[in-house]
């Protein structure tokens, strides 16, 4: 004789669409998980009014994809490294899209130090 409860007598250790909470203490390979995730993140948000906004969502889109293609097959075995590198190119390149800024607003401010500047580095030939 089978003396188990059927699924309908047996309680529910959650009620039914219940999420469980959020979890306390996650572990290492969590947090680094999260820290990579934020990255991502970051990487893909971009003020749509940016100025060169095309050129530079291409290129985080795609160390984004790196990063996470390196961490999904398995290529990489410390998410944290990733995570890092990808916020370092991120720091970087936010640096250089600045840099850019001020020297399109110099030009613009100064058009005739900006086109001599421009025969000095070899640009205006």
């Amino acid at each position: 004789m089978n003396n188990r409860p059927t699924p309908a007598e047996q309680a529910p250790t959650l009620a039914v669409g219940a999420l469980p909470g959020p979890v306390t203490n996650p572990s290492a390979e969590a947090r680094e998980l999260r820290r990579l995730l934020s990255a991502v993140l970051d990487a893909l948000t971009l003020d749509y009014a940016t100025v060169d906004y095309d050129e530079r969502i291409r290129d985080r889109g795609g160390w984004a994809h790196t990063v996470l293609k390196a961490v999904n097959d398995g290529t990489s075995s410390d998410i944290g490294w990733e995570a890092d590198f990808l916020r370092s190119k991120l720091t970087a390149e936010e640096a250089e899209a600045a840099d850019k800024a001020v020297r399109r607003s110099v030009d613009r401010a100064f058009p005739t130090v900006a086109a001599f500047l421009a025969d000095e580095r070899g640009e205006g030939r």
